[in-house]
Formats: structure tokens, C-alpha cells, sequence
């Protein structure tokens, strides 16, 4: 490859090493250190090719490399819907809902400048700081028992709104019957949704199967999966796979079809030749017929395959649905220059009472290597007529299974007929 004429790649945060090196790990071809340390060599040999690649590469630093974690299960947590406007002189905070936690209380919000505040904003007038605007974002909070505990927003938006969460500086007691944002009372009485969790196992398949099925699975924002074509390649020279075996098609042919616009249909072809779940998945592609809605959750899974999920919220759209995490250990994306052949990450799978299936992603995400707090981005949208959905995030060997019944099927069915 470096001495050849092969095209330059897209971007400079991978290497065309790493698929390969993956699919060979993942049969036992080959040991994650040593693969590891030949990523390491071609990559600085291929930097060292290109005007400023060496220094590009060492503004990131070297190739990241995870360390095994000893995994401590997430607490149980009490969250409470809240739905709760507060009018201030700025703009609009309304409070979402309030997780509390032994350790730590965090409090989802969306803010709303008024129209003098978006003003001073276009003039540079409101500066950001700690990851917010300014002041409104960044109120004290008292407890029914008097703790008192100063906040800092993280999360996102625009000149019309801010969403995100307020984390304290201390945690806030569990039980308490009310909260306090500058003064103004916040009652918690609401009670979250219910739902069970149960683990199972992953079914049983051939090791290479079950590798290219779980990368279609995963995406990530700086290795986006163009081709399987080296993981193929690499699986049939070691004899993992077979020329002839049907999941080769199979898999082209979900990536095909899904190419890097999930919500654009794929064609019958394509979905007539693949297993499932991949089937439904790609059957409701592109449609926009989601229920509008909110549910809050306190689902706390136990460890499976070495993570612990929680789960606080879960918003439907037309175009898709969406849930809050909690993960230990992280799991955000693999990040610039981390070429680490076996990460530690889940998949995102959901599936509805009616045979559908659903394939999240990682959003935006904050944390580290010990915990994370992730949005996961599902698709296609939820089917209007599912009355009941099991949220599986998904490790190597087994998966956690969420059971969540979805409260405005009801509606629906007392409502206007929608199609199927």
C-alpha cells in the first residue's frame, strides 16, 4: 500500500489497516497487540509520506489504546417527570424532569431566550460559558432538606433554544418531595414509566458472521464504514470465511442499501436478500410516520458483557425516536487516531410487538472512559400501532433487554386510523 499508487483516503483519521486487522482479531487470526503495533508502524511510515501528515498526527498524539476496566454496576436512580415552565426575566426555562442518584442529580432543561436576550446575543453581548449561555443556565438549586448545590449546564442549540442538562455540584437528596431553581419551587410527585429488564444471550453463529454483522451494526463519526470489502478479504485469506458463503451478498447488500442516508428507502432487491433483523429494518426505510411523544424512564440494566446501561428518556418523532443513556464503562466514539482493534462498544438494537426492528447510533455524547451520558439515535421511526418496545443494547455475548410499553398506542387506536 505505500509503495503502491493506491488513492489517498477521504480524510486523515483512520488508517485502511484497521478493518482488516479487526476481522482478523475477531476470528483469532491474529493477537490485538501485534496488529496493533502494525497499524502503528504503517501509520507513521504513511504520515511521513505526506507534507504535513507527521505534524497533523502529532497534534492528536499516538493511536489510543483502552485499558481493561473494572466494571462498577450503575445505582439505581429515581427519576421524575416534570414538564414544569418557569418564566424569568431572560427567557424560558422549562424543566423536562429530575434523575436523582446517590452520587450525582441531574436536571434536563430546554431554555428560551427572549427576543431582547437573542439581540444581545447577535451583538456578543452573551458570552458562553462552561458549555451554555451565560447566567440563565447555571441556577442554584435547594433540596426540601436545605441542600444547597450550585449547577453547570452541558448540551447544545441556537439563538432560539438551548437543550441539555444541569448537573449539581452535589447530589441532591433521592426522596426529596420537591426541588428549588432560584427560588421557584419544582414539585416532584410524577411517576416515571413502567418497564422490566432482562439479559440474554446473543444467538449463536459463525465468528466471522457475527463480526460483519455487528460492524453494518456500529457507526461511528470519524471511521464511517464506506466498505466491508477489506474485513472480507482478510476473513476469506484466513479461512474464516468460505468464496461461496451467502453472507458476503448479504451484508454488501445491507450496506448498499443503507449507505450513509439510512432514512432514504432501499430497494426491494436489497431487502428481499437479507435476514433479520436487517429485513424490517430496511422494510419501514425512509418513512415518516412516527408517533409524537415523550416517556421517562429510570431503567437501570445490570452488568452484561461488561457494561451497565441506564436509560432516563425516551422522545419519538415522525422521522425517528431518540433515548438518554448512562454507560459504564464509555461508550463514545472512537475518536480521531484511535485504532484500537477490539473497542469496547455496544450496538444499539430496539424492536417493537410487531415484528419491526430498529438500529440506534451514538448522537452526542460527554464523559470518558469510565462513564458516559449518550443520545442514541434510532431509526426508521417508531410503527404508529406498537404498543410495547424493548430497547437492547448489545455486547459481544449477550444483550440487555429493556422492556418499555409505549403509552400513546392507546391514543392512536382511539384516534384517526393510521396506515400500517
Amino acid at each position: 500500500m505505500l509503495l503502491g499508487t493506491r488513492e489517498s483516503r477521504h480524510d486523515r483519521w483512520s488508517t485502511p489497516l484497521v478493518e482488516p486487522a479487526s476481522a482478523l482479531v475477531a476470528v483469532g487470526a491474529i493477537s490485538a497487540a501485534k496488529a496493533e503495533a502494525v497499524i502503528d508502524d504503517y501509520a507513521l511510515a504513511e504520515a511521513l509520506r505526506t507534507e504535513d501528515g507527521l505534524e497533523y498526527r502529532r497534534s492528536f498524539g499516538t493511536a489510543t489504546r483502552r485499558r481493561k476496566r473494572k466494571i462498577k454496576p450503575l445505582e439505581p436512580r429515581r427519576v421524575v417527570p416534570c414538564d414544569q415552565l418557569i418564566e424569568q426575566a431572560q427567557g424560558t426555562l422549562e424543566v423536562r424532569r429530575v434523575a436523582l442518584a446517590e452520587h450525582s442529580t441531574t436536571i434536563a432543561v430546554t431554555w428560551r431566550p427572549n427576543a431582547t436576550q437573542r439581540r444581545s446575543r447577535r451583538r456578543g453581548a452573551m458570552m458562553m460559558l462552561g458549555g451554555g449561555p451565560a447566567g440563565p443556565l447555571h441556577p442554584t438549586v435547594v433540596d426540601d432538606q436545605g441542600t444547597r448545590a450550585g449547577t453547570h449546564f452541558s448540551g447544545g442549540g441556537s439563538e432560539q433554544e438551548w437543550e441539555g442538562h444541569l448537573t449539581t455540584d452535589r447530589p441532591l437528596a433521592r426522596d426529596t418531595a420537591w426541588i428549588e431553581l432560584d427560588g421557584t419551587r419544582v414539585e416532584l410527585a410524577a411517576q416515571p414509566a413502567e418497564w422490566s429488564v432482562s439479559i440474554d444471550e446473543v444467538p449463536e453463529q459463525p465468528t466471522a458472521h457475527a463480526y460483519l454483522w455487528r460492524r453494518l451494526a456500529i457507526r461511528n463519526h470519524y471511521h464511517e464504514l464506506e466498505s466491508l470489502e477489506p474485513a472480507i478479504d482478510a476473513l476469506l485469506a484466513a479461512g474464516a470465511l468460505e468464496p461461496n458463503d451467502p453472507v458476503i451478498d448479504q451484508v454488501r447488500a445491507v450496506l448498499e442499501a443503507m449507505g450513509h442516508h439510512p432514512r432514504i428507502p432501499s430497494n426491494g432487491r436489497a431487502r428481499r436478500q437479507v435476514p433479520q433483523p436487517w429485513r424490517s429494518l430496511l422494510t419501514r426505510q425512509g418513512r415518516e410516520d412516527g408517533p409524537e411523544g415523550t416517556i421517562v424512564l429510570a431503567a437501570v440494566t445490570p452488568v452484561f458483557d461488561g457494561f451497565s446501561v441506564a436509560v432516563s428518556n425516551l422522545e419519538s418523532r415522525p422521522d425517528g425516536f431518540q433515548i438518554e443513556v448512562d454507560v459504564t464503562p464509555g461508550t463514545e466514539d472512537r475518536g480521531p487516531f484511535d485504532w484500537s482493534v477490539r473497542p469496547q462498544q455496544l450496538a444499539w438494537w430496539a424492536a417493537d410487538d410487531r415484528g419491526n426492528h430498529y438500529l440506534g447510533h451514538i448522537g452526542s455524547w460527554s464523559g470518558g472512559e469510565d462513564h458516559s451520558s449518550a443520545e442514541i439515535d434510532f431509526w426508521p421511526p417508531l410503527h404508529p400501532r406498537a404498543s410495547r418496545l424493548r430497547i437492547m443494547p448489545t455486547g459481544e455475548k449477550s444483550w440487555a433487554v429493556i422492556n418499555v410499553p409505549l403509552p400513546w398506542h392507546e391514543q392512536q387506536s382511539a384516534g384517526e386510523e393510521t396506515p400500517t
